[in-house]
């Protein structure tokens, strides 16, 4: 009877502590990528804004370069609404902000090394791997071995937590 209360006792909190971990693993981005991606989207959006009154005169590349700043900034901040999709968003922000130079000078080519530092930072980017739920710890001392103490599961917990 007594094991069988600690052994439910003990799936309901791994189960609990994997539930956690798997919401702040979501939650967590590649910060410095980001803000250089969304920087980088600013630069290069600043020459055609500067450059506006020429920007629909007809042979002119400055709209191209209204479109890739806007495009650039929008991978940035959709990167930080939708961190699962953060390597996909870091390629489409290095391939648009080389892109850029063509309408914008790449943001005086500020924006651009931005961009290709901020992408690759974001491709390179990988959450944390998630501890499994039949680690060997976990068995040998929640499973037929017998009910164990306080201080044994605290154990198991902080070897399982700090790895």
């Amino acid at each position: 009877m007594r094991k069988r209360v600690v052994e439910e006792r003990a799936l309901s909190h791994s189960e609990f502590s994997l539930r956690t971990d798997r919401r702040f693993d979501e939650k967590k981005r590649p910060k410095l990528g980001l803000t250089l991606v969304c920087l980088s989207g600013l630069t290069i959006l600043w020459i055609p804004a500067n450059l506006y009154w020429i920007a629909f005169v007809p042979g002119s590349f400055a709209f191209a370069g209204i479109l890739f700043g806007m495009l650039v900034l929008s991978c940035g901040v959709l990167g930080w609404l939708m961190p699962q999709y953060v390597r996909l968003l870091g390629a489409f922000a290095m391939i648009l902000s080389i892109l850029s130079i063509i309408g914008a000078l790449g943001g005086l080519i500020i924006g651009t090394l931005l961009g290709m530092v901020g992408g690759s930072l974001c491709m390179a980017w990988g959450p944390a791997s998630r501890p499994s739920n039949d680690s060997d710890e976990e068995k040998g001392h929640f499973g037929l071995e017998g009910a164990g103490s306080v201080e044994q599961e605290a154990a198991a917990t902080s070897n399982k937590w700090f790895k």
